[in-house]
């Protein structure tokens, strides 16, 4: 290979570099480095004009990774799998390129492998690298094509420019999946990252610094107080001296939700366990893709983890959750392990002293607002009697130990409760007109049901702790989750929290109308255009058909106002076809004044016509008399409207 057949093929395998790039963070370490490995070498191999190694031993060489990523992920399919399979692949296919054939087929393999990483990440930071790397695979192509790297960058600005129209109606009006195109179920390695199955001390804040984004609301409307944000997620019912857990015998067929404010939302979540949060208190109707779970919770339908939904809810703020229970599940709601005797003997005190059912209640709550309770998320360890360790030895604890200690307690002085387990809160965005619920906002609470008025009562012990927790959220409570500027410490200033909010803002509008651009909203969409409810075939095709159309308008553009290289070469070749259309024989080695000849029987108009054209010609070329663009542009006009009349044989 010599100096300038290399100079072509190594942007190819820098594009290469960068399109894998972002599946470092996604896929085991060792592929991408093995990767990377390959691809310089073959690079070295083209810089020094060595040969390939032969094909025997690359073959033997891609069975150890192959198998090593075997061992790895249990698989060579999927989303983790493959993707890495394929990764490997392009990097041997690399070391075996040869001719220019070849080196096309690695480059359209890059095109291929630039949308992997969308697989993992959806952000609008990923679609920004997703253009990153596409115009670097097309500057590769155009450097490959033997194109200086000036006019390299111009056609790569060129092409996309060009190809953009087409890729908006194409995105638009191609039919839909129920779900975003972007998801694949995640590998039986993958953490889900949420609430857990259980509740147990310290459960909860194991997630709580993260901090990151869950969920996203849109209210048609005022929304409810702030305070009154509570998103059940799960309902505990049992405990076993450890943990709270959901027993699977909840029956709910007498719920009936009484009075409360009525009011509409909008949701966008990835389910966590197929679970959704709901704000309290839900309406029963669920609409699809959600259905009603016991104790008053929404699951997803579907099966895909990673896949993000959008749906409408709608519940009453401050409604009553009325229930009859029979004495089967009251004995349930009752239930309660041997141990903790000192919640027990305080919890059979307060039942003494209550003359009902509220004031019981009331004196509950009392025990936390009296003792030096302290809200906090590092706590000491609590073993054995963690309830009597938790209310009468440490008194520190996060939402999980206040909300499981008066459930115990509740039962204990005859009260049915649970614990419900989601988020609380949530931060509104003014530059998107969201609200954004984050990690640091999970909670727990417990629902009490209270006999005199068969109903089940929110009652949240963390308030009369901490009641800023509940009034501005966990990072106002919380030192620990309050933003810092990142290695040298202290608040940020008030820009960056501003710049903060924006791109939230943008990432929500990118999720909302690109990665969730589904079947439904394509309906709205045909709907707004007066194309139907239904997007049906002959629908789909007159949309690409009026799509298309729209498209060619900046290639027809384009097409006129592109630049000749020699206008006056491409014109004088345009004069010698339409001779030849007209049946003048010519040879390639034909001069100026030989066509001329050879065009003498010409009809007299035509060949006037045709010596003005080629005086001219001769005149600019040969006898170097200058000519101004307007001249030229005239002529070439010229040359356009001659139609020589075909001569008689």
């Amino acid at each position: 290979m010599n100096a300038d057949a290399g100079r072509r093929v190594l942007p190819v395998l820098l594009a290469l570099l960068l399109v894998v790039t972002p599946l470092a963070w996604y896929l085991p370490f060792w592929v991408t480095g093995v990767f990377a490995g390959l691809v310089l070498i073959r690079a070295a191999l083209v810089w020094q004009r060595r040969p390939l190694p032969p094909r025997w031993l690359l073959v033997l060489a891609l069975l150890v990774p192959v198998g090593f990523l075997w061992l790895t992920l249990k698989t060579l399919v999927g989303r983790e799998g493959g993707v890495a399979l394929l990764v490997l692949l392009a990097g041997f296919k690399a070391l075996e390129t040869g001719g220019l054939r070849d080196w096309r087929v690695l480059l359209a393999l890059g095109f291929f492998l630039a949308a992997m990483p969308l697989l993992f990440d959806q952000s609008p930071a990923a679609a920004v690298w997703l253009v990153v790397s596409l115009v670097a695979l097309t500057w590769a192509m155009a450097r490959l094509a033997g194109n200086p790297p000036r006019a390299g960058w111009r056609q790569t600005a060129t092409a996309l420019g060009l190809s953009l129209p087409l890729m908006l109606v194409l995105f638009f009006i191609m039919p839909r999946l129920s779900g975003p195109l972007w998801s694949m179920p995640p590998s039986r390695q993958t953490a889900v990252t949420g609430l857990a199955d259980d509740m147990a001390p310290g459960s909860i804040s194991r997630i709580i610094p993260a901090n990151t984004p869950v969920f996203n609301v849109v209210f048609d409307g005022a929304p409810p107080a702030r305070r009154d944000f509570y998103w059940r997620v799960r309902v505990f019912d049992r405990f076993d001296g450890v943990r709270w857990y959901e027993a699977g015998t909840i029956r709910e067929e007498t719920l009936q939700l009484l009075g409360g404010q009525p009011y509409r939302y909008r949701i966008t979540v990835k389910p966590e366990r197929r679970r959704l949060p709901v704000l309290d208190y839900p309406a029963e109707n669920a609409p699809d893709p959600a259905q009603l779970q016991p104790g008053l919770t929404w699951s997803s339908r579907r099966s895909t983890a990673e896949e993000t939904i959008r749906l409408p809810a709608e519940g009453r703020s401050g409604a009553r959750l009325a229930e009859a229970l029979d004495p089967a599940r009251l004995a349930h709601y009752l239930q309660l392990p041997p141990g903790n005797p000192q919640a027990r003997a305080l919890a059979a005190r307060l039942r003494q002293r209550s003359a009902d059912d509220r004031i019981l209640l009331r004196g509950l709550l009392d025990t936390y607002r009296s003792q030096p309770f302290r809200y906090t998320l590092t706590p000491p360890a609590l073993q054995g009697q963690i309830v009597d360790g938790f209310l009468f030895g440490s008194r520190q604890g996060f939402c999980e130990h206040f909300a499981g200690s008066l459930a115990f307690l509740a039962r204990a002085a005859g009260l049915p409760a649970r614990v419900v387990v989601g988020y609380q809160g949530g931060r509104f965005n003014p530059d998107g007109g969201f609200w954004q619920v984050r990690s640091a906002d999970a909670h727990a609470w417990v629902e009490v049901w209270l006999p005199s008025e068969g109903a089940w009562l929110r009652v949240d012990p963390t308030a009369t702790v901490s009641p800023d927790r509940i009034a501005a959220g966990a990072e106002s409570a919380l030192p620990v989750l309050q933003p810092t500027v990142p290695v040298i410490g202290g608040a940020p200033p008030a820009w960056l929290g501003r710049w903060r909010q924006m791109a939230e803002a943008w990432s929500f509008r990118w999720q909302q109308w690109v990665v969730g651009y589904d079947a439904d909203r394509q309906r709205q969409l045909f709907r707004r255009l007066g194309l139907g409810d239904e997007v049906s075939a002959p629908v789909v095709l007159r949309g690409l058909a009026v799509g298309m159309l729209l498209g060619m308008v900046p290639l027809l553009w384009w097409w006129r106002r592109r630049p000749v290289a020699d206008p006056l070469a491409s014109g004088w070749m345009a004069v010698r076809r339409r001779l030849r259309r007209a049946g003048i024989a010519l040879a390639p080695s034909d001069g100026p004044q030989d066509v001329l000849g050879k065009a003498a029987g010409l009809a007299e108009a035509d060949r006037i016509e045709l010596e003005a054209l080629t005086q001219r010609y001769i005149d600019w070329r040969y006898r170097g008399q200058p000519a101004s663009a307007a001249e030229i542009r005239t002529w070439l006009r010229a040359v356009r409207r001659f139609r020589p009349r075909q001569r008689a044989a």
